[in-house]
């Protein structure tokens, strides 16, 4: 799709954020919510309703996604504002932990057809399902509502892209293993293989799936290696997806950060957030609303996107130079060594290579 300038940014973004609540019903080790120090609530289902609109009716970005922080499909009026943007014609991706698809919520999404729906799944098997910390629910529970959902909304909704997402950790952050414990999941690529492996025959087994496309799935599995992010295609329209586990921009980390000198970021390239309280943020891996340059509780998209807070950044990265201090220390390093040398693997593997891959991987063509 053809981009085109507006105010300071390029659209249609690939997608825009919307956190509709960061409130959530797993408490995941991995994940900075023991860090936030931001209030929990829900999105105005009115401003939610006219967020959805703007985007829509200006073309700001090719789908909303229902994710920052928090389970999206915990907020009351949840299906009322995915009815709307429904009406409006406007695509919406879901990313969920997953917990409630066995439940009410599975049942409601088969009425709709969304454009993408990511499943974080992240812990594959029962031993490493404990690091979710998901109260009551068993991973044979999780598991269970998970692969029942998916065969009905497969069978319902075919275009849909379905992404399962698992955790690598090969080379798990120091910084969270020193503040919540061991972090493996999937530590190596004979363990990648033999966990895609699993999960490919059971999704194959669930959906009837003849003999060659289980062979061409499984070979598929043997090129991917467990120390970077992979995407592959198991059926039409449904991928698994590794990715490293990350440190959520050095949150981890506290005051032991060599802060950024230079650097590159997607956030306002290929996507921004918008918080359930209305604080417009550069990127979804910040969390914390730290990077906050509007509200549009008081304003619209269209003024923050053409306003000076915003203007200021995207001057700096054009010269590759970080302005915002949260983006500093999210760009940042631990050691003086790559503190000189990440900026450089930044800018040429984000700038240059990363949208090389994008192009050539299916999912992120359709997304």
């Amino acid at each position: 799709m053809t981009s085109t300038p507006y105010g300071h940014v390029r659209i249609p973004f690939a997608r825009i954020h919307l956190e509709l609540t960061n409130v959530c019903d797993f408490n995941c080790l991995f994940c900075p919510k023991s860090m936030m120090t931001r209030k929990y609530g829900y999105m105005d289902e009115r401003l939610a309703k006219k967020l959805v609109e703007e985007i829509a009716s200006k073309g700001l970005a090719e789908k909303v996604t229902f994710h920052v922080m928090g389970e999206p499909t915990l907020h009351p009026k949840f299906f009322d504002i995915l009815e709307h943007a429904r009406d409006i014609g406007m695509p919406v991706g879901l990313t969920t932990n997953g917990g409630g698809l066995g439940g009410e919520a599975g049942r409601r999404l088969l009425d709709y057809e969304l454009k993408q729906i990511d499943v974080s799944l992240q812990t594959p098997d029962a031993e490493s399902f404990r690091l979710r910390k998901a109260g009551r629910l068993s991973f044979e529970e999780f598991l269970d509502g998970i692969t029942r959902f998916f065969a009905a909304y497969r069978t319902r909704w075919p275009e849909t892209i379905f992404k399962f997402r698992f955790l690598n950790t090969t080379f798990p952050p120091k910084a969270i293993e020193e503040k919540q414990g061991p972090m493996r999941v999937i530590s190596s690529t004979a363990e990648l293989h033999e966990v895609f492996a699993v999960w490919i025959g059971r999704i194959h087994d669930l959906m009837g799936v003849d003999d060659d496309a289980r062979k061409t799935a499984l070979s598929r599995l043997k090129k991917l290696k467990a120390w970077k992010w992979n995407v592959v295609e198991v059926l039409p329209n449904t991928f698994f997806e590794t990715y490293m586990l990350g440190d959520w921009g050095n949150a981890f980390s506290g005051d032991a950060v060599h802060e950024a000198w230079a650097g590159y970021c997607f956030g306002m390239r290929d996507h921004f957030a918008v918080l359930w309280n209305g604080d417009v943020t550069l990127c979804c891996v910040d969390f914390d609303g730290k990077t906050k340059i509007g509200n549009v509780t008081s304003t619209t998209l269209e003024d923050i996107l053409h306003g000076p807070a915003l203007g200021r950044v995207m001057q700096g990265f054009r010269r590759f130079r970080p302005i915002m201090p949260h983006c500093r220390k999210c760009l940042g390093s631990r050691s003086r060594l790559s503190w000189l040398a990440k900026p450089f693997l930044q800018v040429g593997g984000l700038s240059l290579f990363k949208p090389y891959f994008h192009k050539k991987t299916r999912l992120y063509d359709r997304g």
